[in-house]
């Protein structure tokens, strides 16, 4: 029986291995491409690096609030994956993209219109807000491009190949840090346009993304089946991915907006703190991402293991998961702690920030690690199982019930940016609390979600 346990872990580790390791490496390549662009934007002063920080929080919010059209159509792909049914994966993915068309461009336009406005609601002052204003408009231009590839993203997801994605990604974050260091400084025969061009880079690289992604789609011999569709729309069609991406949003929402709170009260405090928390900030969505290429794995194999009503096989599948996401996380913590004074130093130069994160913050920052590992492995399986109305009300508690109250307090206590981290630490017990009791519960793999 031991023996038979040893073989069945075994052949979960290389299923999780196979598609984790792809996703990992694409994911890894975001956060270091978001650590180049704020290197790169940081040596040109302060406000330039505070209207990134709030650009970044506002883009960012807005396209996790979309994130459904990869994670949606990963399960719903994956799913009929599982039960070998080609046509209805490419049926998916054919609406995908049209939802990625419509809601790019509202994105487009409103940012556009917005921009000083939402600069200065989030608490920048003059100077930011002038920077900033200017590199926001640039940067949404390509909102239509990055929902394409996302949706992209998630039908390759779907049909349980994360190498395509990989390559995509690094191309297109390639290409982004090397105009990043033409069009900011003025290298490699380009302008130096500063801010601004970063902002440029950021609209070609997501252009590129998006169409080679679509090239790959309807030109490969691989994907052929997929395309044998009918291109109209149906509500039918529709109605399964606004329902998981209601929920996904809804979810991602809450987050993201207790996170652009954090970065408000932040930048209400200075342009240190916020400096400070966006080096905090991007040091978690570092770990975050590249653990979240184990949680792709984990949702691309619930949800064709489901499919297949392989249910049994999804509960095993996922505690060998949950074991490999804890121990990425204690890698990560290890060399945070091991690495401080190096990593602080990449970023930043100035003594304000450096005495705003270092010390007990970055531990705090380090310990966190380990949790998250764990947090994140366990969305990934539920979202496979089209268990996304848990994971909203989950979140929704933990956002507005936990974080969002301790980082006001942070502002008006003047507990400064350890209230913020204690506030973020504190969602993420809240988050594994709730995951390990749903995973253990089994419901699940029960297919009836």
């Amino acid at each position: 029986m031991k023996t038979h346990d040893s073989l069945n872990r075994s052949s979960h580790l290389r299923e999780i291995l196979a598609l984790g390791i792809p996703a990992m490496l694409a994911l890894a390549s975001q956060p270091l491409l978001s650590i180049g662009d704020t290197a790169m934007i940081g040596r040109l002063g302060v406000e330039p690096l505070a209207a990134r920080a709030i650009g970044a929080a506002l883009s960012g919010g807005i396209y996790w609030i979309f994130a459904f059209l990869t994670f949606g159509t990963t399960t719903l792909i994956g799913h009929h994956f599982g039960a070998d049914d080609a046509k209805a994966c490419g049926e998916t993915y054919l609406h995908a993209l049209y939802l990625a068309l419509i809601g790019g461009a509202a994105m487009a336009v409103s940012g556009f219109f917005l921009a000083e406005e939402l600069y200065r609601w989030m608490g920048a002052d003059k100077a930011v807000v002038d920077q900033g204003k200017g590199y926001f408009r640039i940067y949404i231009a390509g909102a239509p491009f990055t929902l394409i590839l996302l949706a992209s993203v998630g039908f390759f997801r779907g049909i349980q190949n994360t190498k395509t994605p990989m390559l995509i990604a690094f191309l297109a974050n390639g290409l982004h840090l090397l105009l990043d260091y033409g069009l900011i400084y003025g290298n490699l025969g380009l302008p130096g346009l500063g801010l601004r061009g970063a902002a440029i880079a950021a609209w070609i690289a997501q252009l590129t993304g998006a169409s080679v992604s679509l090239v790959v789609f309807f030109t490969s011999r691989r994907t052929a089946a997929y395309r044998a569709v009918a291109w109209r729309i149906s509500m039918a069609k529709l109605r399964p991915l606004f329902r998981i991406g209601g929920d996904l949003a809804l979810r991602t929402g809450a987050l993201r907006l207790s996170l652009i709170f954090a970065t408000a009260t932040a930048a209400r405090m200075s342009a240190a703190i916020l400096s400070a928390y966006e080096i905090a900030f991007q040091l978690f969505m570092l770990c975050s991402d590249v653990i979240d290429g184990l949680a792709v794995a984990g949702q691309a194999l619930a949800a064709k293991h489901l499919g297949a009503h392989r249910n049994e096989t999804a509960f095993r599948m996922g505690r060998t998961l949950i074991v490999c996401g804890a121990a990425a996380g204690l890698a990560f913590g290890a060399l945070f702690i091991l690495a401080e004074p190096s990593i602080i130093r990449f970023f930043t130069k100035s003594p304000e920030v450096i005495a705003a994160i270092g010390g007990g913050l970055f531990l705090l920052v380090a310990l966190m690690q380990p949790l998250n590992g764990i947090v994140f492995v366990i969305d990934g399986l539920l979202i496979g199982a089209r268990d996304t109305r848990f994971l909203m009300w989950a979140m929704l508690a933990g956002g507005f019930g936990v974080f969002v109250p301790i980082s006001w307090l942070s502002l008006n206590y003047s507990w400064g940016l350890a209230g913020i981290l204690i506030g973020l630490s504190a969602l993420m017990l809240w988050r594994c609390a709730t995951n390990v009791f749903r995973f253990t519960g089994r419901k699940w793999t029960a297919g009836t979600l």
